[in-house]
């Protein structure tokens, strides 16, 4: 059995990147995705070249801070800024060329940064909303990077990988796990999300989700989780070791 621990939100702050490097050396992520816009970026960057082994996709964003374009006019504020929630009906009323043009940008943005992509998933899970199934129908072909699963949508493409969302707000314990293990049992690879972190002023100022952030980080580096995961055979891997080239 194969378990993809994904620690979202690489890039969203200094707090945030620190709990996910932090992760991954003492504790279970193997996987993280990067946040193209966040004031974190340059500094995942920067701490990322250190940490061979993690693998790193883009958290493509329609929902917080700024976008990496400045020509939107349907999916920012009057302000320039995301709007802080984008929902599937939100979604239906937006120009979805203008998503598609964005996702490239953070795409071309992480690829220009010198990281080797190994897949896709988002912010607040956008992707797989229905309304903007056309936009990801472009960009797998665009860039046929693995893609997290979860779809509302039935998308014809062998690179979806199964997704459960078992480790978030009142989940957030080491019984998620425990609980994971049938539902591992019917797959060969498995993705669960996360979103550890060490708090820091931006994450509290921005992020409802946020004293949960440094829970999570408790759990992921406990040597009860590791001990669990290793006892029930469970091996930990990123989407470049199921998706090889």
């Amino acid at each position: 059995m194969k378990l993809i621990v994904n620690a979202d939100d690489f890039g969203y702050s200094r707090g945030a990147n620190y709990g996910i490097v932090d992760a991954f050396k003492n504790g279970v992520i193997r996987s993280t995705s990067i946040m193209a816009g966040m004031p974190g970026y340059e500094h995942a960057v920067e701490l990322l070249k250190g940490c061979n082994g993690l693998g790193c996709g883009v958290h493509l964003t329609l929902s917080a801070y700024k976008p990496v374009l400045n020509t939107h006019k349907t999916i920012v504020d009057e302000n320039g800024y995301f709007y802080k929630k984008i929902t599937p009906e939100v979604a239906k009323n937006i120009d979805i060329e203008e998503v598609y043009n964005e996702f490239c940008a953070q795409i071309e943005k992480v690829k220009a940064s010198g990281i080797d992509i190994t897949h896709l998933d988002s912010h607040h899970h956008v992707h797989t909303f229905e309304a903007l199934r056309p936009v990801m129908e472009r960009i797998i072909k665009t860039y046929p990077y693995p893609i997290r699963g979860g779809l509302e949508y039935k998308l014809d493409y062998e690179k979806v990988l199964p997704y459960e969302g078992i480790f978030y707000e009142e989940t957030v314990s080491i019984d998620a796990f425990r609980n994971l293990k049938d539902k591992l049992d019917k797959y060969d690879v498995l993705e669960t999300m996360s979103h550890p972190a060490y708090l820091d002023s931006f994450i509290m100022e921005n992020s409802s989700y946020n004293i949960k952030r440094i829970e999570e980080l408790k759990i992921l580096t406990s040597i009860e989780l590791k001990s669990f995961l290793k006892e029930n055979n469970i091996e930990l891997c990123n989407y470049r070791d199921i998706f090889k080239n």
